[in-house]
């Protein structure tokens, strides 16, 4: 088979594009692209149509790179018209299989096949009470999702071949750039702006996939009410938050007080270790967010002796501490507000797989999408799962040096966490 090369990520907020290289040893990046879409809650100045055309002026600037201009490629959909679902029946010969799946499938998809684009994946066979059975996933995505899309690309100059689902592109991207052990599971979440991607990877061949409706809109609107911004300032302080504190931010708000909501942090996968802080409380805590000079220190003295030095130096130490306390407590009390929900799902979703025996625990969540840049991120979510949490960046394992040099330094490592579901779409087969 021959790797695709081309994968176009169409979100919500932006679009997102990676041509890769099949290598000897993996994968070289041959080109990335990624271009936003004006939409109406941040951008109300914009006419509808001019609105409506959004994301076909995005992929327009992106196809103007001749690496994914009219160039075969995969893209995905994802959201409440795509219906990803388990199945497992006793084992049966192989050329009944594909008639037994779509027979399961009718009672299982929640809209009418007739409509629906479908296909699936088999799992290896299992054993149930002493006799083989079979177990898979199936996905349905309604044709109308998969002709718009469609016909969004093909205006947009590219060449759409290859339909996959967000979800599946995630965990593909991961298992190609990182892999993981045969008893292993990992949970990799990825942040859009309106939806959450959640895949769940057990050993190599075993994935299960959920689309949340939830993303970074909430964040967006959390730091509205918070600081007293609209929205459209509110989404321009998310994203200065990766480079400047939220309460050191120019416009709008002055803080305020924030109450957490409390609950006892719940853990998934046994004795594994959470890296990151727990929760500070139990009830309820109120964070404060302080100005700079709030939390100042001045010093009464001409001169200072070596011992005094010293002193000044372990008060500069424990005021940077408590500059950083301040600024998780106060991204912290945005995340509770904004994600509360996420979590919540997540939580669930952990559960239902492993109390019913599907996987046996979590073993550790990467995190990816815009949002999982968002300062604290990680730690709000380790902290809340109880599993060792990190920001994933699917470049870290590619070959990057062909293209390095056209961007700014650190540029890639910055991109590389939007990308994970374009790599994985790149990486599809034919």
């Amino acid at each position: 088979m021959a790797t695709l090369a081309v994968g176009i990520d169409v979100g919500t907020s932006s679009v997102k594009a990676v041509a890769l290289k099949r290598t000897s040893s993996g994968y070289a990046l041959k080109s990335v692209g990624q271009a936003d879409i004006r939409r109406a809650e941040y951008h109300p100045e914009e006419s509808p149509q001019s609105l409506a055309e959004a994301p076909l002026r995005a992929l327009e600037r992106i196809s103007q790179d001749s690496a994914f201009s009219r160039k075969p490629c995969a893209f995905s959909v994802s959201g409440p018209r795509v219906a990803p679902r388990l199945f497992k029946f006793p084992a049966i010969p192989k050329g009944e299989v594909e008639q037994a799946i779509r027979f399961e499938a009718e009672q299982i998809i929640p809209f009418d096949l007739a409509q629906a684009a479908l296909d699936f994946v088999m799992f290896d066979e299992g054993m149930e009470e002493g006799k083989p059975v079979m177990e898979g996933l199936v996905v349905a995505v309604h044709k109308e999702e998969v002709d718009k899309q469609y016909v969004l690309l093909k205006s947009g100059g590219f060449d759409p071949v290859v339909l996959d689902i967000d979800t599946l592109a995630l965990a593909n991207s991961y298992l190609e750039t990182e892999g993981v052990a045969d008893r292993e599971t990992v949970a990799l979440i990825n942040i859009g702006a309106r939806f959450t991607n959640l895949s769940i990877i057990h050993g190599s061949r075993r994935v299960f996939v959920r689309d949340i409706a939830s993303g970074g809109d909430m964040l967006s609107r959390a730091i509205s009410e918070i600081y007293g911004l609209d929205l459209p300032q509110a989404e321009k302080r998310k994203r200065e938050a990766a480079y400047t504190p939220l309460d050191e931010l120019e416009g709008g708000g002055g803080g305020g007080d924030v109450t957490e909501a409390g609950g006892e942090t719940e853990g998934f996968g046994g004795d594994a270790d959470t890296e990151g802080f727990q929760p500070v409380d139990e009830g309820g805590e109120e964070y404060v967010l302080l100005d700079s000079d709030e939390t100042g220190f001045t010093t009464g003295g001409d001169t200072m002796t070596g011992e005094e030095d010293q002193g000044f130096a372990a008060s500069g130490e424990t005021q940077n501490n408590m500059n950083a306390a301040q600024r998780i407590s106060a991204n912290r009390a945005v995340l509770v507000d904004a994600l509360g929900d996420l979590i919540s799902e997540i939580q669930d979703t952990f559960k239902y797989y492993i109390n019913r025996r599907i996987v046996p625990r979590i073993d550790k969540v990467r995190l990816c999408g815009g949002t999982a840049k968002f300062p604290d991120v990680d730690e709000f979510f380790a902290s809340q799962l109880g599993v060792p949490t990190q920001l994933w960046n699917p470049f870290a394992r590619l070959d990057v040096g062909g293209v390095s040099g056209k961007f700014p330094p650190n540029f890639l490592d910055e991109l590389g966490p939007l990308m994970a579901i374009a790599t994985g779409l790149a990486m599809r087969q034919l």
